[in-house]
């Protein structure tokens, strides 16, 4: 008997296939599957992908249980969800959650602790019983988000803005930003540490062009530029090592709105800011201490709840399989 673990975001959708034994069976990956992002045509057809790479050379009437994390598992319609899966040969009803249970379960056994996510978004919750009972930010770009991929290539760009409104020839990062945004114009004729008073319409030039240029895209693709602020904080720049800096205070605080004081629990980091080599997650990581763990593979997560709910794996076992599932060993 198997159970299927699914790890759904708005980038990409992967599936996890285990036996009993906790071994790995099958593996799928596709475009992102959430239908907030995605509308649910495309989210459920990603989902399928996913689903049909992990189950291919086994019988899915063997699928004892199933796991889907996803934000917002609420807005999946089943009418087209609930099709597809059946077309799948599967009979077994999956259990739909949100990612925050999967994320803090991608890092530890434990039942309870906290979760800190930093990836596009930013959220932190407190767990109890796997489950989150009190949740702070993850109340997106235009509200919340603070320390996120979106914060920080937001703060990049406004960074690069106000040097180049100066008519300063900025460092690294306003480089960097430079090179993503108006893909290698020429740098203004300015001098490193330009003043206001300094600035005039021609040296504003480039500023403008820069706003314009990032406000013309989707919003939430000023996230791109996060990583550009690790680039340059690893040579120095003074304006990314500020950026990277506030952006770890700021995800600290919102670990400290969901954590009582005196915790010894474990604090679980998933997305991308936070376990990756950056600034950001290594700042957090010595601020947070040793209760801090990064999270590992959120399908694994996905398919090791679904395997103790199916299989019935006593504590001890369901320990000694989690590092295996989630690590991908």
């Amino acid at each position: 008997m198997y159970v299927l673990g699914l790890d759904i975001g708005g980038t990409s959708s992967r599936a996890l296939l285990i036996d009993s034994g906790g071994r790995r069976a099958g593996y799928g990956t596709a475009g992102g599957g959430n239908p907030a992002a995605h509308g649910n045509a495309v989210a459920v057809a990603n989902i399928g992908l996913a689903l049909r790479q992990a189950l291919r050379g086994v019988d899915p009437s063997l699928v004892a249980g199933a796991v889907i994390g996803m934000a917002g598992a609420g807005a999946l319609d089943r009418l087209v969800f609930d099709p597809m899966w059946a077309s799948a040969g599967l009979r077994a009803r999956p259990r739909l959650t949100g990612d925050l249970g999967i994320a803090f379960a991608a890092g530890t056994a434990e039942p309870r602790g906290t979760v800190l996510i930093a990836g596009t978004g930013a959220i932190a919750a407190r767990i109890e019983d796997r489950e989150p009972v009190m949740i702070a930010d993850g109340l997106g770009w235009l509200l919340g988000d603070r320390g996120s991929g979106f914060w920080l290539g937001r703060q990049a760009a406004r960074a690069a803005a106000r040097a180049l409104s100066r008519g300063d020839a900025g460092g690294t990062l306003t480089r960097l930003v430079i090179g993503a945004l108006l893909e290698g114009e020429p740098l203004p004729q300015g001098k490193a540490g330009g003043t206001a008073e300094e600035a005039t319409e021609e040296t504003r030039a480039p500023a403008i062009r820069l706003v314009v240029r990032a406000q013309s895209r989707p919003t939430l693709e000023l996230a791109r530029l996060a990583p550009l602020v690790s680039r340059a904080a690893d040579e120095g720049d003074p304006a990314a090592l500020e950026i990277a800096s506030t952006a770890a205070r700021l995800l600290c605080e919102t670990v400290a709105e969901v954590r009582p004081a005196g915790e010894t629990s474990p604090i679980v980091l998933a997305g991308s800011v936070l376990t990756g080599e950056g600034p950001v997650g290594s700042a957090v990581r010595e601020k947070l201490g040793a209760t801090a763990v990064l999270a590992g593979d959120g399908a694994g997560a996905a398919a090791w709840l679904a395997g103790r709910e199916a299989f019935g794996w006593d504590p001890a076992a369901a320990a000694l399989l989690h590092a295996r599932i989630v690590s991908g060993d």
